[in-house]
């Protein structure tokens, strides 16, 4: 048989100054069976609680085709979106984050980011020019972890914090994790004043002031 370790599968955290953290696995992760034991090597977690959002778009009553996600402390290198056909069709397409305009026509099925008003994160989507534009009725599926920053960095020891089912319909609870690097990484958002001081600095290590992509 073989046996499954699907996306945002949980594991918790040993205690960090008295609180453990939920971390989570990133994609699935599929293993054969031998001799009773499945053994997988290098699985990447991440720290945070999974979240899954659906939107329905509708063209009057939101022209602009902008989402907002409600939570302020969302890991973005975590968001996933999938644009569903229609409640009823369930054919579904990923969409990717459009970072480049130059390669970004008006079929390239990509998703913007950008931070509203209040701090939080939106998303939005093309004008079959930049982009290509949504249905109306189309269905948007958006996932993401919400982070605790900081605090988690330096987890070394975990628990599974569910049991797995193989590929025969036999329950799997026995789990023997060993950690091959502590967790890294976590930070806090960037305040505004951050990002002004972080952005000129950075345009202006680039000893440059136009380049035809900006233009």
């Amino acid at each position: 048989s073989s046996l499954t370790v699907p996306k945002f599968t949980n594991f918790l955290s040993e205690a960090i100054d008295g609180v453990n953290y939920n971390f989570v696995t990133t994609d699935d992760y599929t293993v054969n069976v031998s001799g009773g034991t499945a053994s997988y090597n290098n699985i990447t977690i991440k720290q945070g609680l999974p979240t899954t959002l659906s939107f329905v778009v509708d063209s009057i009553g939101n022209p602009t085709y902008t989402f907002e996600l409600p939570d302020s402390d969302i890991d973005t290198t975590s968001i996933s979106v999938t644009v569903q056909s229609s409640s009823s069709n369930g054919s579904s397409t990923v969409y990717t984050l459009g970072t480049d305009y130059l390669t970004i026509d008006n079929t390239s099925q990509v998703y913007f980011l950008q931070e509203a008003l209040n701090g939080n994160y939106q998303i939005y989507f093309g004008n079959d020019v930049v982009g290509k534009k949504l249905p109306d009725g189309a269905v948007v599926l958006i996932s993401y972890l919400v982070s605790n920053g900081t605090a988690a960095n330096k987890a070394n020891n975990f628990v599974a914090g569910a049991s797995a089912t193989d590929s025969l319909g036999e329950s799997i609870t026995r789990f023997t994790i060993r950690p091959v690097s502590p967790a890294t990484g976590g930070a806090s958002r960037e305040s505004v004043d951050e990002i002004k001081f972080g952005a000129t600095n950075q345009f202006t290590t680039q000893n440059r002031l136009v380049t035809y992509k900006d233009y």
